[in-house]
């Protein structure tokens, strides 16, 4: 499968063998649901950010669709300069709400073909696929791209990984720029040593995106009553795969267990009449039926990816593509129901932790949390957006603790039969 991508002014873009850079935001789903419609003003200033970085290196933009970005570059130097500048700009930038808006970036040199006044061939889905599979604040690069700037820049070598789409396992390269992040997790698809090292796979199905970008790839030779119609399905599809992967991360974080030992617990407690354990086990509930709706939403929705390739190259009426794009629709906006919801409702407490080397002191996301217990033996977290303030609130905590044992409660004495006195 290839990708096309139709430039804003085919003339002034550079051909043959040229850089491409891809960006995309990093949870933009929740900063959607957290943002409301503030999330604008997060995605003009990404935008404008960009594309500042983009005419300091004698960039050009090829298209942007919401969060997701792709530029071009007649020199490889000119691509990781414009990538740094804009990860940097990210950085300082002040965000509404001071929300954390990290950037993941993907770069790859090839010559991709130009044909139709678009974009066409396996380096532009390559170089996508490079984008996506870092995390937001890391750069990427592909073989390509890292032979043209090794020598002046520090380059981590991340190994070889499987990238949707292309033929072979690839190798991939972190940007490591002084002054910004350079600790990441691994990447987000499969090493190609354990592919190499483990038994035969079965061919998997091709995901929303690819699905979308398929559509797209039909846009220029379909007739032209079928184009509008082809592209509102790819946008579709292209949305259903960004409210897939939303549910997928909440899910992730969700620590299931706890929250099932938490019910059971109320429900004892419930059972012996205590009031505050009948609204806590209604409260725990109602986070489980929402999570398991969500789930169940989620494979509705990832079911589509199955039906969708055999598919797409048939489409020939109106018709049909209508029926196919109301049905992705209608999944997804059952899905992105059931997330707010889920957002709603699911207590932050039920959220996995991850332990940091300072006890007593976890991390969600990005924040640090401390847990604690309430008078009433409830469990309760505080989230803080650096470590110092964690530490000070555990400590805090324990000299509270430390001052309760402490202090002895009054006690009322009487004199038994001997004249010995005695505490009750």
């Amino acid at each position: 499968m290839t990708r096309a991508y139709a430039p804003r002014d085919l003339a002034e873009l550079p051909t043959g063998i040229v850089t491409m850079l891809f960006t995309d935001i990093e949870g933009s789903t929740p900063l959607v649901h957290r943002l409301g419609a503030r999330y604008g003003r997060v995605l003009n200033d990404y935008q404008r950010l960009l594309r500042r970085a983009l005419s300091d290196s004698a960039g050009h933009e090829v298209d942007c669709r919401a969060d997701e970005f792709f530029a071009v570059f007649q020199g490889a130097q000119d691509g990781v300069a414009a990538a740094v500048s804009a990860q940097r700009m990210f950085v300082a930038h002040a965000w509404p709400e001071k929300v954390q808006v990290r950037v993941r970036m993907g770069l790859h040199t090839g010559e991709p073909a130009v044909e139709g006044q678009v974009y066409l061939g396996i380096d532009v889905h390559q170089a996508c696929r490079v984008c996506a599979a870092g995390h937001g604040g890391q750069i990427l690069l592909s073989e390509s791209t890292s032979d043209l700037v090794a020598d002046g820049v520090e380059l981590r070598d991340l190994g070889t990984h499987v990238l949707a789409g292309v033929p072979r396992p690839e190798p991939i390269f972190q940007l490591v720029v002084p002054g910004l992040p350079t600790e990441f997790p691994p990447l987000r698809v499969e090493s190609g040593e354990r592919r190499r090292l483990g038994r035969p796979r079965k061919a998997r199905a091709m995901t929303l995106a690819e699905s979308a970008w398929q559509v797209r790839r039909l846009l220029p030779e379909a007739d032209p009553p079928l184009q509008q119609p082809l592209a509102e399905l790819g946008g579709a599809l292209f949305t259903a795969d960004r409210a897939l992967n939303g549910a997928d991360h909440l899910l992730e974080r969700v620590d299931d267990k706890r929250l099932a030992r938490s019910l059971a617990a109320q429900r004892k407690l419930a059972a012996l009449g205590s009031q505050r354990a009948k609204q806590q086990t209604q409260s725990l509930q109602a986070q489980t039926e929402t999570l398991e709706t969500l789930r169940e939403r989620r494979r509705t929705v990832g079911g589509l990816a199955s039906d969708l390739p055999t598919r797409l190259d048939a489409l020939r009426n109106v018709e049909e593509i209508d029926r196919l794009r109301h049905r992705v629709v209608s999944a997804t906006e059952d899905l992105d129901h059931s997330f707010t919801q889920t957002i709603r409702l699911l207590d932050r407490v039920n959220f996995k932790l991850k332990r940091t080397r300072h006890r007593s002191i976890f991390r969600s996301d990005r924040n640090y949390v401390v847990p604690w217990v309430d008078e009433a033996g409830t469990e309760k977290q505080t989230e803080f957006e650096t470590m110092t303030e964690a530490r000070d609130f555990r400590n805090s905590l324990r000299a509270a603790e430390r001052a309760q044992k402490e202090y002895q409660p009054y006690t009322t004495k009487h004199l038994d039969s001997t004249g010995a006195s005695g505490e009750v």
